[in-house]
């Protein structure tokens, strides 16, 4: 038994080292992945002027994992297509939300300077058998879908050359306007990291004997909201965990007084086609993070001012469109910065009116979430709300309609930063399904009547 089990595990070690030895040159960071040695490995079998078709995970045309392989694959094969799928129920065994991709390229020792490309094969769609039946007709170019041009992708994602998801040459046209408005996002300007990684999980604990923090997951927040765990419409199956100060102290490798600042959170694992990609807020003081939330890092102390306006471009549509250009069903930082976004300091906040507006509206809906966290917020000096106006926000029911005037303020004032025209608003809003299928036309069209008004008092305002 002992013989032969010793057997097995050298024949699987031995295989590893042989993966890994014919991937090292294309290895690319994150944690190695059987998908990537299978590309790899098979581009060996392709015989000169042949092709090879891979039906593989569509993260390889995104992920930051797979970029030295992808450009390779450009540099040194022809790629005919891309189609792109969610698998539905394909696969029983993997997430319905999961993508999958069919591609095929060329060995005719010539780079790839465009292609085909179609992002949501749909169940009727007839796309492989009419690829074949005009090769057979002799047809010059018989891909199907949206022709997409390799120095596009090098423009658009100079830093990964990830292919960016587009329905249409209308939404193409958007991403672009979008990404060419501000710098990318910089690690410079915040940076992420992931939460603790819940190991030994019987130092976590499901009740709070008032001396124990809070540990926050994903599921216990939603935007602007960090008492989410609290709402009808939060998981049942989600379960609350504090920890022991003491534990706590003993499993971390960073200081425990990080605990004690509000920080930036958001939900790592997402989807596009989710109703939200970006889900963000604060995490109150004296609170801690699973791994299934980022939260932003802290050297040196960050100003409040400057949280809250990240918060506000996050939580914001125009920026979950962008967003969701480079997400598949884990928001990682490496999609986050490909993201074009302004990136103020407090005192251009505090000099830029819209700005300060957007930072005054994300304190006010935190505030309405969670009074007894965010309360103080509303009494941050350069809001200068009166003891009369604090005291009626304080007692308006959660649900007025104030709070969506000032979140709906919020999604114009970010879309009209990136220079979105109504007819781009409209475009945008196509993308968000599920809030369409969820709320009805008629909040669709509210939206876009907003944003239309909008407009017209910021001309009249900037003419007078």
């Amino acid at each position: 038994m002992n013989v032969a089990y010793n057997e097995e595990k050298s024949s699987i070690n031995n295989i590893n080292n042989i993966c890994k030895i014919g991937f090292r040159d294309f290895s690319s960071g994150g944690g190695p992945n059987f998908f990537r040695y299978f590309i790899a490995f098979n581009l060996k079998l392709i015989k000169e002027k042949g092709n090879l078709t891979y039906l593989v995970p569509a993260a390889f045309w995104s992920e930051y994992s797979s970029r030295v392989l992808r450009k390779y694959v450009f540099a040194n094969y022809k790629v005919n297509y891309i189609y792109q799928f969610e698998n539905q129920k394909r696969f029983q065994d993997i997430d319905a939300r999961f993508k999958f991709v069919i591609f095929q390229f060329s060995n005719i020792k010539t780079p790839t300077s465009n292609f085909r490309i179609k992002f949501k094969i749909q169940g009727g769609d007839n796309i492989i058998k009419e690829i074949t039946r005009d090769l057979k007709n002799g047809k010059d170019n018989p891909y199907k879908g949206i022709e997409l041009n390799v120095n596009q992708i090098k423009k658009l994602s100079p830093m990964q050359e990830s292919i960016i998801y587009f329905k249409d040459n209308e939404e193409f046209g958007l991403v672009v306007k979008m990404l060419s408005a501000f710098n990318a996002l910089s690690k410079e300007y915040i940076d992420f990291k992931r939460g603790f990684n819940i190991e030994n999980k019987p130092i976590l604990k499901e009740d709070n004997n008032g001396n124990r923090i809070f540990f926050y997951s994903g599921a216990n927040i939603y935007q602007f909201n960090s008492r989410f765990f609290e709402s009808k419409d939060a998981k049942r199956s989600s379960k609350l965990l504090w920890i022991e100060k003491e534990d706590l102290k003993k499993v971390l490798t960073t200081k425990y007084d990080q605990c004690q600042t509000e920080r930036i959170i958001y939900r790592s694992i997402s989807c596009s086609a989710d109703q939200r990609t970006m889900i963000s807020t604060l995490s109150p003081k004296n609170s801690y993070w699973t791994s299934t939330l980022c939260v932003n890092s802290e050297k040196e102390p960050i100003s409040l001012y400057k949280k809250l306006f990240i918060i506000s471009i996050f939580n914001s549509l125009t920026f979950d469109f962008l967003l969701r250009r480079f997400v598949n069903i884990t928001l990682v930082n490496s999609c986050l910065y490909q993201c074009s976004m302004p990136q103020p300091e407090e005192k251009d906040i505090l000099d830029n009116p819209l700005y300060l507006t957007l930072v005054k509206n994300t304190a006010l809906l935190m505030a309405k979430n969670d009074p007894l966290n965010f309360s103080n917020l509303i009494y941050l000096e350069h809001f200068e709300f009166s003891k009369e106006e604090i005291h009626k926000i304080l007692n308006l029911d959660p649900k007025d309609e104030f709070f969506k005037e000032k979140e709906n303020e919020n999604n114009f004032i970010v879309a009209s930063l990136y220079s979105l025209t109504k007819e781009d608003f409209v475009t945008l809003l196509n993308d968000f399904r599920v809030i369409r299928n969820k709320k009805g036309e008629k909040y669709i069209l509210s939206l876009v009547e907003g944003y239309e008004n909008y407009l017209r008092r910021a001309r009249k305002y900037n003419a007078a």
